[in-house]
């Protein structure tokens, strides 16, 4: 009877030391030890993004444009010569005609390397008479080009009429940005452009609740100049050409406009 009950106890010992030991296992800390390896998932909400992915795109334009003053004159003058029977005679009554023109702008003086040759021309001529194409001689045609600078506007008058009087036509006038000029101009206005886009982007994305991401591609639109013309003659080869067609000979110059645009497609986040 003694053994019984030393044995009954003994084996409620070792219940009671298996259930301990199971309680130990279900209440472990979740948190592991520095080192500690553990099989529980983390807790995403913790997570945090430097870069958010963007949900979408939008393109948008931009663009720039300003006024400026013209730093170059060009004068286009036209010298003819007529034969009709060679075209050498009429080639020769040209070269004379334009050595008299150059001798006028020398004077004036007008440098060799702001007058130019722009077109050279010896065809024959004809006319329509009674329904019949009737030859008429020979025509020479030169275009001389005379480019001023902004300090040298003021003899704009003196080079028309000088020239007018060695026998030249003055074919156009008109008022340019020199190239340098243009191109300096070109990267401001495109960078202006590109702002401007910028600015229209941010505010439609905010006012939608989102933030304006990262370039995507950027288009670079048109730089757009236009000289301004001041006279042009559209009637050389007419005998009844009048004084009253003749280009003015006080010469004031005005603004030009330029501009450029841009088209950049912007990342939504």
């Amino acid at each position: 009877m003694k053994k019984l009950k030393m044995l009954s106890a003994l084996m409620t010992c070792i219940i009671i030391s298996a259930t301990f030991a199971g309680m130990s296992l279900v209440t472990r800390p979740s948190t592991a030890y520095a080192g500690e390896a553990t099989n529980e998932p983390l807790d995403e909400t913790n997570e945090t993004t430097e870069n958010p992915k963007p949900h979408g795109t939008i393109s948008i334009s931009g663009s720039a444009f300003m006024k400026c003053e013209p730093n170059q004159l060009i004068i286009f003058l036209k010298i003819i010569g007529k034969d009709i029977e060679s075209a050498v005679k009429a080639r020769d009554e040209a070269a004379t005609i334009i050595d008299q023109v150059l001798k006028a702008l020398s004077n004036l003086g007008i440098l060799d390397e702001n007058i130019g040759t722009t077109s050279y021309n010896i065809e024959p001529t004809y006319e329509w008479e009674d329904g019949k194409r009737v030859f008429k001689g020979y025509t020479a045609s030169v275009t001389i080009k005379v480019t001023l600078k902004k300090d040298e506007f003021d003899k704009a008058g003196s080079v028309i009429d000088k020239s007018v009087d060695a026998g030249a036509f003055v074919d156009s006038i008109q008022f340019e940005l020199s190239r340098d000029k243009r191109d300096e101009l070109n990267l401001q206005l495109l960078a202006e452009a590109a702002e401007d886009a910028k600015l229209k982007a941010d505010i439609i994305v905010s006012a939608l609740g989102d933030e304006l991401g990262n370039v995507k591609s950027v288009n670079v639109g048109n730089y757009d100049y236009q000289p301004r013309i001041l006279w042009k003659n559209e009637y050389l080869y007419s005998d009844d050409y009048a004084a009253s067609m003749a280009p003015p000979t006080t010469i004031m110059p005005s603004d030009l406009t330029v501009s450029a645009s841009v088209s950049v497609i912007f990342e939504i986040l």
